[in-house]
């Protein structure tokens, strides 16, 4: 039986970020796209759709972060898959309303797009600062999971277009797969407000809250969200039985 795992990973982020999650797992085959050289918003699904159409699997797990959790939901919509999960992940990133608990406010997206071009550093040191928490910084490693320089500036723009404009909310009621939304509590990219509402709307999801956390729980706390993970997956070899 093949059993792959496919990891979503989020904007500007290396896939490396997954290393300490993706290695509890060593009886599945791992694939993660590759989003550094993607030019236009719609090509980061094409990436993932590509994935897809080249595997075989009889048990298929989709792993998305951030923006890749908004692509997983939207894959699951539209093919078969074993399991979803989804880590510090909304239906909706942006909000026109300024309150940071429902979404970004496009203007935001707008003003990094434009600043990526000429302060591209300071950009993401000040986004990578929004996702953790002050003890977060505190560790060593502040830039763990991020790959700047790997992402090309057309790479990261069009991820920031991709998030002003996916809207997962019209299929949620379709995603009928086992669903597990992972959020931290202290998740300052993705509010918890919005993972919870996300899980709500999700049938049968379970929802677990990671105390004292930013927006990358597999980075910080990868033995959490491995047990999570791996809760999941002998739900499904019981039900596979």
């Amino acid at each position: 039986m093949r059993k792959v795992m496919l990891w979503l990973t989020g904007w500007g982020m290396s896939d490396s970020s997954w290393d300490a999650v993706r290695s509890q797992f060593p009886s599945y085959e791992h694939i993660t796209p590759d989003f550094s050289d993607v030019t236009v918003p719609m090509q980061f699904f094409e990436k993932v759709e590509g994935e897809l159409r080249s595997l075989s699997a009889q048990e298929l797990i989709v792993v998305g972060w951030s923006m890749g959790g908004m692509l997983g939901m939207r894959l699951a919509a539209q093919y078969p898959v074993s399991g979803l999960v989804l880590i510090g992940t909304t239906a909706r990133f942006t909000c026109e309303q300024p309150d940071l608990r429902k979404g970004w406010h496009p203007v935001v997206l707008q003003r990094m797009k434009r600043q990526l071009s000429v302060a591209r550093e300071r950009v993401m040191d000040a986004f990578v600062e929004q996702m953790l928490t002050p003890g977060e910084r505190e560790q060593i490693g502040l830039h763990v999971g991020m790959d700047s320089q790997k992402w090309s500036t057309a790479a990261l723009i069009a991820g920031l277009t991709y998030l002003e404009e996916e809207d997962c909310r019209p299929f949620l009621s379709s995603l009928t797969a086992p669903t597990l939304v992972i959020h931290g509590t202290e998740d300052a990219i993705c509010s918890l407000a919005a993972g919870e509402e996300l899980a709500s709307r999700l049938v049968g999801a379970n929802f677990v809250r990671i105390p004292d956390c930013g927006h990358a729980p597999h980075v910080f706390v990868p033995e959490a969200v491995g047990d999570s993970l791996k809760r999941m997956v002998e739900q499904l070899a019981e039900e596979g039985n």
